[in-house]
């Protein structure tokens, strides 16, 4: 996939999201009711719909991509080694992408829940690429993968080490 299709699939994304931001935005506003609220964590909460709005729209919803029709891949790390067999560019924009996408998730759950550990945040990850892809198959709008539930988990366990490793460095 080229840089151009990449960003031309970024930049709806990035719409969809600030807006559904923007509703977050009111919707806290609206049930405020004379409440003080604290403003770093209700910041990491904006970035966390924006982070869950942008990752849906741009692998799941695709508001502006034409359909697709495709049937689930269920044999784990075919696609993987077929991108792999294609080249370095295919290999690294499916697997690097897939585990790019859900490090957020990763580190941003324990950062707002902090009783979030890794098995909690690596079913989280699990569900919400189970979510992605169900909605890509319901769709139309993409090609269900098993490779990609297993990146993307593996995505938001890396978000989760890095996030402990960052935790671990500020406390010294």
């Amino acid at each position: 996939m080229s840089l151009s299709t990449i960003l031309r699939l970024l930049f709806p994304a990035l719409l969809f999201a600030l807006g559904i931001s923007g509703v977050w935005v009111l919707a806290r506003l609206a049930t405020r009711r004379g409440r003080r609220r604290d403003g770093r964590r209700e910041g990491l909460y904006l970035l966390f719909v924006f982070y869950l709005a942008a990752v849906v729209e741009i692998t799941a919803l695709r508001i502006l991509e034409p359909s697709v029709s495709a049937a689930p891949q269920l044999v784990p790390m075919r696609t993987t080694f077929a991108h792999f067999q294609a080249g370095a560019g295919p290999f690294v924009y499916h697997t690097v992408g897939n585990l790019i996408w859900f490090v957020p998730l990763g580190v941003l759950l324990p950062r707002l829940w902090p009783r979030f550990r890794l098995g909690s945040v690596a079913a989280c990850g699990f569900g919400l690429s189970l979510l992605v892809e169900a909605c890509q198959w319901l769709l139309g709008t993409g090609m269900p993968d098993v490779d990609d539930l297993l990146l993307n988990t593996l995505g938001a366990a890396l978000g989760y080490a890095a996030f402990c490793l960052c935790r671990r460095w500020a406390k010294r």
